[in-house]
């Protein structure tokens, strides 16, 4: 039940506990425990591990309804990967907003997360009124 939703979610909460990761190792190297302490790398992976946290459950959400009420399974694939993509895109352009492909990717990221849940939310509505 739910293979597509469920490769995404396996997938993401590996992304997830990288990107957790990463924090840990930035706090244990400079000893902070609670805050960023004005630590610029602190700060960015925080905001990235963040900002994961803050679209990829509702992403799982919407695709698991989905995939229950039948949507297209390439469709959810698309959109899966379009998420996990943009997230990466995303964490690799918050890394690098001092060049111009930093900045992009991170546009990039937030583009394809935005546009994925939208298309997600009109699968559902559409199918709900058909």
């Amino acid at each position: 039940m739910l293979p597509v939703t469920s490769i995404i979610a396996a997938l993401a909460a590996i992304l997830y506990i990288a990107l957790a990761m990463r924090v840990i190792g930035v706090r244990r190297s400079n000893k902070v425990s609670l805050g960023d302490a004005a630590n610029k790398t602190l700060e960015t992976r925080i905001r990235q591990h963040g900002n994961f946290n803050e679209y990829v459950p509702l992403a799982l959400i919407l695709m698991a309804i989905a995939e229950l009420q039948n949507a297209p399974r390439l469709l959810l694939i698309v959109l899966g990967l379009a998420i996990l993509g943009g997230r990466l895109a995303h964490v690799y352009g918050l890394e690098n907003m001092h060049n111009a492909v930093g900045r992009k990717l991170r546009t990039y990221g937030m583009l394809s997360t935005f546009l994925s849940l939208v298309v997600l939310s009109l699968t559902l509505v559409l199918q709900t009124l058909i």
